[in-house]
């Protein structure tokens, strides 16, 4: 409900408006969520967009993330973030991504870094957008990537040091597969 003013304004814009990420995952586990917690949302808007269109409802709006597709904003002392749904490839030696914004919340989906991430609300009306089932790997406490984990993990490898604090801050058992890959990773290559 507290999102439903900008759901409807971004409608009204012919844009579609999602939550997604961590806020998705906690209302699926029942987590109550901090007052002072960010909350995170994806459409195929543009940064210019999005900023026409948050402009009358925000009592502050930044732009630090602008290059990225991220617009933040203040409403009534939350803060939000707003992105443009996006692909992103890495270089190897850089965790700076190359940043391509996109038109479908799948994709957009595909670059997040487990399946238990990897889950939109489109709204204004909820309807959960699951294409990796991550729902189904939070009711198994299964930890996966949505993408095969060795690319996930080049992509950022930060994301192995996630894999751990999400085994043990929400008892996930890592899938085979994610814990091959980290191994793979932990070894200097053949010469």
């Amino acid at each position: 409900d507290e999102v439903r003013p900008l759901a409807e304004a971004f409608v009204a814009a012919d844009h579609p408006l999602c939550l997604v990420g961590v806020v998705v995952r906690d209302l699926l586990l029942g987590k109550e969520r901090a007052e002072s917690a960010d909350v995170d949302l994806c459409t195929p808007a543009h940064p210019d967009e999005i900023k026409r269109i948050v402009g009358p409802l925000a009592d502050a709006v930044w732009t630090q993330g602008e290059r990225f597709g991220t617009i933040g904003l203040r409403i009534d002392g939350r803060d939000y973030e707003i992105t443009t749904f996006r692909a992103e490839s890495y270089e190897p030696d850089s965790r700076k991504p190359e940043v391509a914004f996109g038109t479908d919340v799948r994709d957009d989906l595909a670059r997040r870094d487990f399946t238990v991430n990897a889950m939109a609300l489109e709204l204004p009306e909820p309807v959960l957008v699951d294409p990796f089932d991550g729902a189904a790997d939070l009711a198994a406490n299964r930890l996966r990537t949505p993408l095969a984990p060795e690319v996930s993990f080049t992509d950022d490898p930060l994301r192995m040091l996630r894999a751990a604090r999400f085994i043990a801050g929400y008892g996930l058992e890592p899938d085979p597969e994610l814990v091959a890959a980290v191994i793979a990773t932990d070894r200097p290559a053949a010469t």
